[in-house]
């Protein structure tokens, strides 16, 4: 069965994104495949990835950046979402737009990933909605070295739920040139 899987960037001091929503680097690895460490996480995620979730500001983002274009992950991409936009986003990756919540668009993308992981790729608020429904099988998170000192929060205070823990069991570290990649397994 496929696993759901939470996989972000994200500074040392816990943002995603700068300030203003920019990406402040953080994602700078992915795109420089120099480094034979990130190359094989590229390379593990790309192959492994049967479907992807994400929410609308990330989609919209994504689009406004052409960010899709050039997209390595060539599966279709589930959009929590409202409402459908007026027209897809440029590229030729099929989007599925999901408005009838979280629990809905993991099982639309569980049955269209044929076995392979589904990806929580954006942004916050949809990873924070899979953690706290209890969705998620594994947590891999990219450390950056750098502080941010603002911006938005991958993790909240309350990112149990209920206020409770959230334990997770260390399964792989791979440190590399400007980033370090871990791997968690959601201990359930």
């Amino acid at each position: 069965m496929a696993k759901v899987i939470l996989d972000m960037s994200m500074s040392l001091d816990g943002y995603i994104s700068g300030l203003s929503g920019q990406s402040s680097g953080l994602h700078d690895w992915f795109y420089h495949r120099n480094d034979l460490r990130n190359a094989q996480i590229i390379d593990e995620m790309v192959l492994g990835t049967g479907a992807i979730v994400m929410g609308r500001r990330t989609y919209e983002l994504g689009d406004h950046m052409d960010g899709f274009v050039h997209n390595p992950f060539r599966v279709p991409h589930f959009v929590l979402t409202h409402s459908t936009p007026e027209r897809p986003a440029k590229g030729n990756i099929r989007f599925v737009f999901v408005t009838d919540g979280t629990h809905s668009a993991a099982a639309q993308a569980k049955e269209a990933a044929g076995g392979r992981s589904v990806i929580i790729m954006g942004g916050a608020h949809t990873a924070r909605q899979y953690i706290e429904a209890g969705l998620m099988d594994e947590i891999h998170i990219h450390i950056v070295p750098v502080l941010l000192g603002g911006g938005i929060r991958l993790f909240e205070s309350n990112i149990g739920g209920d206020g409770g823990s959230y334990p997770l069991e260390v399964i792989q570290v791979v440190e590399a040139p400007g980033v370090t990649h871990v791997k968690y397994r959601v201990v359930k």
